[in-house]
Order: structure tokens, then sequence, then C-alpha cells
């Protein structure tokens, strides 16, 4: 039984809910109710506002790189409406299942008349150029805390990176030879389980080919890092707001990469990328060491100014769309093959 584009947001938007309190309460209940309340009463609120800021920033970023792929696509439209757009694609970053993968597209076709299969590579770009850089900027938040703390559990950093140097590489070089592409692919498709996964990925790989080239996987790459480095940055000013000076860039930039990385596997990253930024701290930062409450308080705050802060600005701009997404799901999804998002 399928439903309307705007019902499922809210399912998943209840499901998201239903989820982030199970993990909230969870570690509230296990650190202890009234420290973790304690820690947030002691929280200085005048940081909230940078905070949602620097979110800001990396929204303005990346709706900056949404535009470079369209215009890079010949896809002209007013910014106003590609401001909308992309920010209602904001709201899909918690509602589970293949919504979320076509609804900018989607929009796009409904209000501009821009074909889905168009505008898809678009999509398919941004998420890729995304995870690069998550990966890079964990890597290089290693080199960072690697060597300083090595007496804590921190690896050493070299190999770390030139792994991660020579994996991106490689994987880039893979995207742009169409070659090289069905021939790992081809390897992929023997795996079982996999099977089903690879016409789709050689479908989103074929589409973007355009965006795929050195120069626009280079910008793409250098927005997405500095963009999402300003997340980084709240993850690091958040404790300030609690006192604590000690945790280091590295480890902030590290940590939040990581735990978003790892958060890809649920809905909006709820999870294991909450407990992600509440291990990660203490684990590499001694004066946090027994100050659960504090790193608990502390993640809860940076995934409101991150994650929930998205969330309500998409819900928002969504409404600007309200008659296109009251439409069931499977009538809007492209019925050809041709036209089928990527991601």
């Amino acid at each position: 039984m399928s439903t309307s584009i705007l019902g499922r947001f809210r399912q998943g938007l209840g499901i998201g809910i239903g989820l982030a309190v199970l993990v909230y309460v969870g570690y509230t209940l296990f650190v202890g109710w009234d420290k973790v309340a304690g820690a947030l009463g002691a929280f200085d609120w005048r940081w909230l506002p940078l905070l949602l800021a620097l979110s800001l920033v990396n929204y303005g970023i990346r709706f900056i790189r949404w535009e470079y792929y369209l215009r890079l696509l010949d896809i002209r439209i007013s910014l106003k409406t590609s401001a909308a757009v992309f920010l209602a694609g904001l709201a899909m970053t918690i509602t589970p299942g293949k919504v979320g993968e076509f609804l900018k597209s989607y929009l796009l076709k409904e209000s501009e008349g821009v074909p889905m299969a168009r505008s898809a590579p678009v999509v398919f770009a941004e998420r890729l150029s995304d995870l690069l850089a998550l990966v890079l900027l964990a890597a290089l938040g290693v080199t960072t805390y690697g060597k300083e703390s090595a007496d804590y559990g921190g690896p050493d950093p070299t190999p770390i990176l030139l792994l991660t140097g020579v994996g991106l590489a490689v994987g880039i070089a893979v995207l742009q030879s169409q070659g090289l592409t069905n021939t790992v692919l081809g390897l992929v498709s023997k795996v079982p389980g996999l099977r089903g996964i690879v016409p789709k990925i050689r479908e989103a790989t074929d589409a973007s080919r355009d965006l795929l080239s050195w120069k626009p996987l280079v910008v793409g790459l250098t927005l997405s890092a500095i963009a999402w480095y300003s997340e980084c940055a709240e993850y690091l000013l958040v404790f300030r707001g609690f006192g604590v000076d000690t945790v280091s860039q590295g480890v902030a930039v590290f940590g939040y990469a990581f735990s978003t990385v790892a958060g890809v596997v649920s809905p909006g990253g709820i999870g294991p990328t909450d407990v992600g930024l509440i291990e990660i701290a203490q684990y590499f930062t001694p004066e946090l060491r027994g100050r659960d409450d504090v790193a608990t308080a502390a993640s809860f705050i940076v995934r409101f100014s991150t994650l929930w802060f998205a969330v309500i600005l998409g819900a928002v701009a969504l409404l600007r769309f309200r008659r296109f997404v009251e439409v069931d799901v499977d009538e809007a999804r492209p019925a050809a093959p041709d036209e089928s998002p990527a991601g």
C-alpha cells in the first residue's frame, strides 16, 4: 500500500523521532537523567546561534555546489526556486526508503519541467562528493590527533592517511573510466547479495559521467569538504559551551566526520552518529573521561543544530511545493527505466 510523498515524509519523521527518543532517552537513563539534565542546564546557550549559523554555512556551500552541478548540465532555473528545491531535499534526510533519493529531481520536473533523468545525476554527484569529503576529513582529523593521543589509543596517522588517499584516487579513477567502472561492477555482480544493485549503480555512474571528470570532482569535493568542516567545527565549539577547551580540532573533525559516515546506515544517522559523537570525544580527550553527561548533552545539542535544524528548514520549504507532494509516491516515480533517479 503506497502513500503520498508528504505522507511518506510524515511517516519518516515519526520513525525518526521515535528512534531519536529511544537513543536519547536510552543514553540519558544509562548516564543518569539528573546528570544529563544538569549538564544541559550548565551549557552556555549563547553558543547556540553560532552553531546554527555554521549549519547555515554548510547548507549555503552545498547549495552553491548544487547550482554548480545544475549549470554544468545546463539546467537553469531561478535561484529562488532552486534554493527552495534544495532546502526541501533537506527534509528527506530523516526519511527511510527511496523517497529522499528522487524528491529534488521530482520537484524540478513538476515545478520547472526538467526531466528527472536529466537532474538525477546531480543528486548522485552530491552524495558521492559528500561521502568522499567526509572520509577525507576523517583521515585528516586522524593525522592531527593521532600523534598527540598515542598514549590514549590513537593510531599512527600516516598509514591511515595514505590508505585514504590511495582509496580516493582509485575510486575517482574508476568512476571516471567507463571501462574500469564496468570491470569493477562486473566483479561486484558476482558477489552473492550484491548482484541486484549493480544495474542501478551502473545507470547512476553512466548518467553522471559529465559530473565525474576531474574539474567537477575537484570543485565538488572542495566545496563539500568546506561545508562539512563547518559542522565539524560545531562539534568542537559545543564543548566550549560546556567550558571544555581541551577537545582538539583533530578529534572534532575525525569524530564528526567518522560518526556521520557511520550513520549512513540509518535515517538521519540516528543511532550510529549519536553514539559516535558521544564516545569519540571521551575516548580521545582525557578531560572528558568520566564526564559522559557532558558528552551526551553535547551530542544532543550538535544533533539539534545539524540534523533537526535541517529537517525543520526542509519541512518549511516543502510547504512551497505542497500540491506537488500530495501525490502518490508510486505515481510520482518515473515509469521508464531511463527516467529512474540516480542514487
